[in-house]
């Protein structure tokens, strides 16, 4: 849940993205958010209203760059630095044509 909607606050689309970062970071790393504390929900949503807490980021070894980029983007504090849908669904886009164009280089089969 994003911090403005755990502090009651007005929220818009931009907490479904903060949403998007979480899940996106939960799909890199096969890691449920918040394992590496011995956090309770209560505590775990105070700190994240607070913006003391995010999940681990997955280790960058050069291939994960651009989507650790987005994970960070998209669970800012800040709602309105969160990327637009339309911005995810193109950077997914181009990092999805340079995997694929790795994927397909002949020294990779």
């Amino acid at each position: 849940m994003a911090p403005e909607v755990i502090r009651c606050e007005p929220y818009n689309e931009k907490c479904d993205v903060y949403s998007f970062g979480i899940i996106l970071n939960e799909l890199i790393t096969g890691n449920y958010p918040y394992t590496e504390t011995n956090y309770g929900p209560a505590k775990i949503a105070l700190e994240v209203g607070d913006g003391k807490l995010r999940p681990e980021l997955p280790e960058d070894n050069g291939e994960w760059k651009e989507l650790i980029e987005l994970i960070c983007q998209s669970w800012d504090g800040d709602a309105c630095v969160r990327p637009t849908f339309a911005n995810i669904t193109s950077t997914l886009s181009n990092i999805q044509t340079r995997f694929n164009a790795i994927a397909s280089h002949p020294s990779i089969k």
